[in-house]
C-alpha cells in the first residue's frame, strides 16, 4: 500500500472511530464505565491492516478529537488509562503470536487490558484501590464485547488490505 493510501486509510479509520465512539456515548450505560467499545473496532483494524504506528495514530486521534468535542477530563483520563495499557498489549500479542492468536482473541486481551487501565486511572484519581472490586463484572462483559469487536475488526481489516 503506498503512502498516500495508508494515510487516507488511517484517516478514514480515525474518523470512523470518532463517529462510532460519539454515537455509542449517546446510549445509556448498562453499568458505570461499561461500553461496547465499538470505536475500538477501527483501532484494531488499523493494527491488523496497517501496523502498530497507525493503530496508535487512530487510537490517539480519536481520543483527542472526542475530548476536544466536549468530553470531560475524567472520561479522558479513563480512556487514556485504558488505551495506555490496551494498545501495547494488543500490539505485542499481534507481533509475538501473529499466526496462533486470532484477532478476536487479541481483542479480548485488549479489552481486559483496557478495563484494568481504566480502573487504574480511576483509582489514581480517587486515591483508592477499592474500585478494582468492579473488575470482575467488567472483565465478564469485556470477554463478550472484545470478541465481537475483534470479529468486526477482522472483517474490516480484510477489506482494508489492498
Amino acid at each position: 500500500m503506498n503512502r498516500t493510501r495508508r494515510l487516507v486509510t488511517a484517516a478514514l479509520l480515525t474518523s470512523s472511530a470518532l463517529v462510532a465512539g460519539l454515537a455509542e456515548s449517546r446510549f445509556p450505560l448498562p453499568f458505570p464505565g461499561m461500553r461496547l467499545g465499538i470505536a475500538n473496532v477501527f483501532s484494531l483494524a488499523a493494527l491488523v491492516s496497517l501496523g502498530p504506528a497507525e493503530a496508535a495514530v487512530v487510537s490517539l486521534g480519536r481520543l483527542v478529537m472526542a475530548f476536544s468535542l466536549g468530553g470531560n477530563a475524567i472520561a479522558f483520563a479513563c480512556s487514556a488509562g485504558g488505551l495506555a495499557l490496551s494498545l501495547p498489549v494488543m500490539t505485542a500479542l499481534y507481533k509475538i503470536f501473529p499466526k496462533s492468536l486470532s484477532v478476536p482473541a487479541i481483542s479480548v486481551a485488549g479489552a481486559y487490558a483496557f478495563n484494568i487501565g481504566q480502573l487504574a486511572a480511576i483509582a489514581a484519581i480517587m486515591r483508592t484501590h477499592t474500585v478494582f472490586a468492579y473488575l470482575p463484572p467488567l472483565l465478564l462483559a469485556a470477554a463478550a464485547t472484545g470478541y465481537a469487536v475483534g470479529r468486526t475488526a477482522e472483517w474490516i481489516a480484510d477489506r482494508v488490505k489492498l
